[in-house]
């Protein structure tokens, strides 16, 4: 069972002050998604998607928001300055059937809270739902484009896999079992700091192994 309650809500500041609240998706949050979707820019749905699609279904809503919380996990961000907390940003990972210590992970964020540090921190809150649960590597399709995903990545230690998309690039990322072991960099500094407020129990001493590049994707991109 995992320590940090499913009911938990995180209050953080954004690196320009902006108070953001962080909280686990429930089965209510069906409407801020699709309000969500309809804000973002064709640019970010084609980074999160590889598509630019109109809306999100009644079965993609359900599938985003209906949640075990042990296999498949997403964190939310709210703006608590706004009626109705509107959805900022979410990050979610699903396990992998065929490999249970690898996950795919996905982030989105909203065009008006990009570039102010939330993508990394929902991936340092979902990190420790990760380690929970022994998840112990994030695998991530990101387009060549998207620099500032590629860049978070890239702080964390992601290593480059083969594609065979014209244009994206498949990357395994190692999620921390102690973040106070990352470099200092923008990334690192996040998950320490997010790390000593959500809390939870460390993750539990584990030998890394070879991580072969066969990994199956699950059962969409989502």
């Amino acid at each position: 069972m995992p320590t940090i309650p499913p009911g938990r809500t995180f209050e953080f500041q954004l690196r320009d002050g902006s108070p953001v609240l962080i909280r686990p998706v429930r089965p209510d949050d069906k409407a801020r998604l699709r309000e969500g979707f309809a804000r973002l820019s064709l640019v970010s749905r084609y980074r999160r998607f590889m598509n630019t699609p109109a809306g999100l279904t009644e079965e993609q809503l359900r599938y985003f928001t209906e949640l075990d919380y042990r296999d498949h996990m997403a964190w939310i961000a709210l703006d608590p300055t706004q009626p109705g907390q509107p959805a900022l940003g979410i990050a979610r990972h699903i396990r992998l059937a065929k490999r249970p210590t690898v996950a795919e992970v996905a982030v989105t964020v909203m065009d008006s809270h990009q570039g102010r540090g939330l993508g990394t921190l929902l991936l340092g809150v979902l990190a420790r739902s990760a380690a929970e649960q022994g998840i112990d590597t994030w695998v991530a399709w990101v387009l060549t484009e998207n620099t500032p995903m590629l860049r978070i990545f890239t702080e964390l230690g992601a290593r480059e896999a083969q594609s065979q998309e014209p244009g994206v690039l498949r990357i395994e990322v190692p999620v921390p079992e102690d973040p106070a072991d990352l470099p200092r960099t923008a990334a690192g500094r996040t998950f320490r700091a997010t790390a000593k407020a959500v809390g939870g129990a460390p993750a539990a001493p584990r030998r890394r192994r070879g991580v072969k590049n066969t990994a199956k994707r699950a059962p969409k991109r989502q």
